[in-house]
């Protein structure tokens, strides 16, 4: 099942499920909730640490075989070569307000030169595992020579994190992570999601790393 909003934000989509179940059972197997407890106490570098794989390259691991799946449902346009991939792990109630601040993906969070900062062509979102809150909030805002337009939003987009859902939105989107607001304080909890994002161009961030090494840089070999 898919769903698919109107006007200014016509191109964020949701789809439920999102990737296959016996790959997504792999996937959770593979990376267990208790390994990313495990690596959040240990302040991990999770904004940090992401992944580059060609998409011209056959999958070499689970979570490359997940992307490969994503695709139809992303649609990328013909100009991608390649997706940037990494986990998001938030607590839930680290603050009532942003879990993560609204922001632009781009090539390179360190860039502060606007005419070098690309985005990419898609950006999506599988979540790994239902939390109470957390929401991921889609804008119509973008960011243009002249600063954020519109100043502020006029129309905004809330999915809520469901187990193996999977949001695609257009990469130039400003979003963010919002937490509990004005609802009550539930247990807190891991909101884990899987970031994936379509690129016609490989980001050069010293924090990328190829795909083929994840299994090592997330220690996974060691997880129990």
């Amino acid at each position: 099942m898919s769903t698919q909003t109107s006007s200014a934000l016509d191109r964020v989509k949701l789809f439920s499920p999102g990737a296959p179940s016996d790959e997504f059972g792999k996937l959770t197997e593979a990376f267990p909730q208790s390994h990313f407890e495990r690596l959040f106490r240990n302040d991990f570098h999770f904004y940090h640490t992401t992944f580059w794989y060609p998409l011209e390259r056959e999958p070499e691991n689970i979570f490359e075989s997940v992307v490969g799946s994503l695709k139809p449902l992303a649609d990328p346009p013909p100009t991608v070569t390649g997706v940037e991939w990494w986990f998001s792990v938030l607590l839930t109630n680290t603050t009532p307000q942003w879990l993560l601040a609204c922001h632009f993906d781009r090539n390179d969070l360190s860039e502060k030169d606007l005419n070098k900062v690309r985005y990419p062509e898609r950006s999506s979102v599988l979540f790994l595992n239902s939390v109470p809150y957390g929401e991921l909030v889609v804008t119509d805002q973008v960011q243009t020579e002249k600063g954020m337009r519109p100043r502020q939003p006029q129309e905004m987009v809330f999915i809520r994190p469901d187990r193996n859902c999977y949001a695609v939105f257009p990469g130039e989107r400003y979003h963010g992570v919002i937490g509990r607001m004005w609802r009550p304080i539930e247990p807190e909890a891991l909101r884990i999601t899987m970031a994936i994002n379509w690129w016609s161009e490989q980001p050069k961030a010293d924090y990328l790393h190829d795909s083929r090494d994840c299994m090592d840089v997330y220690r996974l070999s060691a997880a129990s």
